[in-house]
């Protein structure tokens, strides 16, 4: 697959932004660069004083780089790749390994926290980014952290907080592909109570042109709201209450056959049917999620926490699989569930001692339920099972020659559904201790005690066309497992240590060093879609990084640098079967990975401050004859190179005016799409820029948009569902998209 121009990631360019720091510092007297303060290790800390791998954005950057989606955040987060086919089916790359498994008993590699609670269900993790505090994103294993599901990373996305003073902002857009967007909050309160609530509503018709007669494809409808409570009876007691409701009724995903990708012939829909949920290409998701967090300040060295959440998700979405205009593959997944967790921890510190010690525990209750609709002749002319009757290829036609034209269709309907009914007890402790003035120690651990059951159900019938040839079997020929909607059940408990060590050493007061050993762990899965029990081991990580993080001397550039190595064993694959189309769990043996990743921030003047960040990974399942097919396989969705520079820009026009501009541009090197490496992409980048005016007190502004500027053609996704049937599709990258925004603020910011 060889959809865009191949080009060499230009690593002069950041050389040259770097070397630039040096030459120019006596220009730069003037230029300041706020600290970057963060709460990954449960403490408010300047970002330089974590010794981790970790990225910060706040939320007047991500508003004026124009980040408003999950996927944005991939052009500002070194070794970040976010893919989002839909707002229902999302992968997170850190460091090149993804995750994205949305089968109910599926664990996630990468911790996605909403207010201090884990919401990385696959179906679920995806919300609105909207009226954000800041978003912190953490590398490597950090289950002391952020859980056993950040194995690889972790997402923090802090929402702003309640105000004592009034404010309110509100913005509207409008834009090509009848573009529209309405985004405001309001907050205020008195010195014991203080609300916020703050929305988006957000649509795009889709890029994708549908020949079907149904909606085009890959666009989106979404809204959410999020009222917010903060109470503080005392000056030692804090309680907040945030409330989250996110919705989406977007016109689906296109996956289209390689013939009409980047065509205006695309005729993707599904039919009339009793399975599938809806009688179009679609999706409708739901989801809710309600958080309390209780803070009491015990004295000047004692601090406890206690979190509760509640989350619960109702996601259907249906789609053309065959990518032709053929009725031959069309699914729908119907995700429920439901999820609450409890957290309580106490903080402690001292002139020498820092840390926490706490315990939580997490349930969920979920379900995936997969309808598969078509016609009979077709699917079995498709698969070309009718070739010894002398019908030979996609003839719609085949159940009118099969029946003496008694029939002109014979609808099929199947469905399979898993579940999974999980908790977990864990306790965790964590402490840093100061050595000496230049040197910290830390040490931390969680242990864990999961239970975990899955089940499995299906209904296949026996097909009429295949019966009537003497065959009395299910359309996949009896080679997809048939409960005839009994449940299987299986269960497994599992129990972990999960370890971190860390050291920081100052070597001045502007340069820090670290070095980080920690372990995660995938839990392990029940596999039950082979229709018996199938255990695949936990998959385990160890993972081992040096750092440099800091300021360089005498200018407003602050810098980190960061090379790892992670060794893991049992490393968990997901494949779809070639004679069913279901999706499973196989334990493809040991991989590696190994890369480097660097960052940094230079205020170059008053006006103009500059980011780049670049990530290279060397990663893949080991080339050892016993890690069988995959042996030697890069990971999916793993760029060897990434990187990207951004820029923020004002300039006085008046005494009231400024100009104002922003831009981003991305790049990474080929993908595979697949653990199996048969589809790949060759490098892609692309480039956002805005501009406008703005009052220079900020209450307004008046900006123009563009995102992929260059209209580079591009996909996201490659294979999928069809892959398995001899039908690969394909899913494309958005077009140049324009838009233009109004944005007005009340009150004190």
């Amino acid at each position: 697959m060889n959809r865009t121009k191949k080009r060499n990631f230009p690593l002069a360019t950041l050389a040259c932004v770097i070397s630039t720091t040096a030459t120019h510092t006596h220009a730069q007297q003037d230029a300041q660069l706020e600290e970057v303060i963060v709460t990954a290790q449960k403490r408010t800390q300047v970002i330089q004083d974590v010794p981790l791998t970790i990225s910060s954005l706040d939320g007047d950057t991500l508003n004026e780089l124009g980040i408003d989606r999950f996927d944005s955040l991939s052009d500002l987060v070194p070794g970040l790749v976010v893919q989002q086919q839909s707002v229902n089916n999302n992968g997170y790359v850190i460091r090149g390994i993804t995750s994205d498994d949305g089968s109910a008993p599926g664990a996630a590699r990468v911790s996605v926290y909403l207010n201090g609670t884990d919401v990385s269900r696959s179906r679920t993790s995806y919300f609105e980014v909207y009226d954000m505090e800041r978003i912190e994103v953490v590398k490597g294993p950090q289950a002391t952290l952020f859980g056993t599901a950040a194995s690889i990373g972790a997402m923090s996305f802090i929402t702003a907080k309640p105000q004592e003073d009034f404010a309110s902002a509100l913005t509207v857009g409008a834009g090509d592909y009848d573009m529209r967007k309405l985004e405001g909050m309001v907050t205020g309160g008195n010195d014991t109570v203080q609300g916020r609530v703050a929305f988006v509503t957000r649509e795009r018709a889709g890029y994708v042109e549908n020949t079907s007669g149904e909606a085009d494809l890959n666009g989106y409808e979404r809204e959410a709201i999020r009222p917010s409570l903060r109470i503080t009876p005392s000056d030692d007691l804090t309680i907040d209450f945030v409330y989250n409701y996110d919705k989406a009724t977007d016109p689906g995903t296109a996956f289209v056959n390689q013939s009409v990708l980047f065509t205006d012939n695309a005729a993707l829909s599904v039919p009339d049917n009793n399975v599938l949920g809806m009688n179009d290409i679609g999706v409708e998701r739901t989801v809710k999620d309600f958080n309390t967090t209780v803070s009491l300040d015990i004295n000047d060295g004692l601090s406890v926490t206690y979190i509760f959440a509640q989350r619960e998700h109702d996601s259907l979405e249906a789609f053309d699989a065959d990518g032709t205009g053929f009725e031959m593959l069309n699914f729908s997944e119907l995700a429920t569930g439901d999820q609450s967790s409890h957290e309580l921890r106490l903080n402690f510190s001292g002139e020498r001692i820092n840390g926490f010690v706490g315990a939580s525990y997490f349930a969920e209750d979920a379900e995936q339920y997969v309808g598969f609709a078509s016609e009979e002749g077709t699917f079995l002319s498709c698969a070309g099972a009718l070739a010894g009757l002398g019908i030979a290829g996609c003839n719609a036609g085949s159940t009118a020659l099969l029946t003496g034209g008694m029939l002109a269709a014979l609808p099929y309907e199947s469905h399979y559904a898993n579940g999974a009914d999980n908790s977990s007890l864990n306790l965790f402790a964590d402490v840093s201790y100061q050595v000496t003035p230049q040197l910290e120690a830390t040490v931390g651990a969680r242990v864990i005690r999961e239970e975990r059951e899955s089940s499995y159900t299906s209904n296949l019938p026996v097909s009429q066309i295949l019966a009537s040839q003497g065959l009395m079997t299910d359309l996949f020929f009896g080679l997809a497992p048939n409960t005839e909607g009994d449940v299987i059940r299986g269960d497994a408990d599992n129990s972990a240590v999960l370890p971190r060590f860390n050291l920081l050493y100052a070597l001045n007061d502007n340069v820090n060093l670290y070095g980080t050993i920690s372990r995660g762990e995938r839990a392990e899965v029940i596999d039950m879609s082979s229709g018996i029990e199938n255990l695949i081991p936990a998959e385990e990580i160890d993972n081992y990084e040096l750092g440099i993080k800091g300021r360089l001397a005498g200018t407003p550039l602050d810098y980190a640098v960061a090379a790892f190595y992670q060794n893991y064993d049992n490393f968990q694959v997901n494949v779809v079967d070639q004679d069913s189309g279901q999706t499973r769990t196989e334990n493809a043996g040991s991989a590696t990975n190994t890369g480097l990743e660097a960052e940094l921030r230079w205020s170059a003047t008053d006006s103009l401050q500059l980011l780049a960040n670049m990530a290279y990974i060397d990663a893949g399942i080991d080339d050892d004859s016993s890690n069988g097919s995959y042996a030697g396989n890069q990971f999916r969705l793993q760029p060897e190179l990434t990187g990207a520079l951004s820029y923020l820009y004002e300039l006085p026009i008046s005494s009231s005016l400024l100009f104002t501009s922003s831009g981003s541009w991305s790049y990474r090197s080929s993908v595979y799409f697949d653990i199996a490496n048969q589809f790949e992409e060759d490098a892609v980048d692309l480039l956002n820029l805005r501009a406008g005016i703005a009052a220079s007190d900020r209450s307004w502004a008046l900006t123009l948009a563009a995102s992929n500027l260059l209209d580079e053609e591009y996909i996201m996704d490659a294979g999928n569902t069809g892959a398995s049937f001899g039908y690969p599709t394909y899913i494309q990258g958005a077009p140049r998209t324009v838009s233009v925004e109004f944005s007005k603020r009340f009150g004190a910011f």
